[in-house]
């Protein structure tokens, strides 16, 4: 198993040149073509996934079913899983989407669960040094089964992620913007008004 270390910084869209010129001046490298990623998440009856993402638990998880509609179509289960040590992510590829959209996905932790959010974004992919870095913006959020959602997020997010925090040492000292915790699903699931957050 192999965890890795992530680092999230949040931006306004009018920042995004201020982004691209750190990214340049740290000689990063675009290393895949920029693709649309689109998720849909999932939780159960209790939304235990969010709110132990929203109290900062661990262990906790992410369950999503993601696919890349500009790419080959292929639809992958994912579950992300925050610990004490890191985060690791295990993929199932090329699954029954319709099956696991249509019945749930049972989960050992938080029993049976089911389609709640779709969210979709463009991500770009680069690399400084050993730091993979993605930027994720045209960030949207809309209810599973619904053809409506809310306009497109007036924010960013660029993630840093790698398997050894001392490779983070130089990036800190150049990165013009805070770290912060931001969680795709929890946001979807709070800019919909979905779950009640007092709690």
């Amino acid at each position: 198993m192999s965890f890795r270390i992530e680092k999230k910084y949040e931006l306004s869209i009018a920042k995004l040149p201020q982004l691209y010129a750190f990214l340049k001046d740290s000689s990063a490298k675009e290393i895949y073509p920029t693709r649309l990623i689109r998720s849909v998440y999932f939780d159960n009856q209790n939304f235990s996934a969010y709110r132990e993402s929203v109290d900062g638990i661990v262990p906790r998880k992410k369950i999503r079913v993601r696919t890349y509609p500009n790419s080959t179509a292929n639809f992958n289960l994912e579950i992300k899983i925050n610990s004490i040590e890191g985060k690791f992510k295990t993929t199932k590829n090329n699954i029954n989407h319709i099956d696991i959209l249509k019945k749930g996905y049972h989960d050992c932790d938080y029993g049976l669960c089911y389609p709640v959010v779709e969210v979709s974004y463009l991500r770009k992919y680069f690399s400084i040094f050993d730091l993979r870095v993605t930027l994720d913006t045209s960030i949207s959020y809309k209810r599973y089964n619904q053809k409506k959602g809310l306009p497109i997020q007036e924010t960013a997010i660029m993630e840093i992620k790698s398997q050894n925090l001392n490779n983070f040492n130089f990036i800190d000292k150049k990165v013009p913007f805070s770290t912060t915790r931001f969680s795709k699903y929890c946001n979807a699931i709070d800019e919909l008004y979905i779950v009640d957050r007092c709690f």
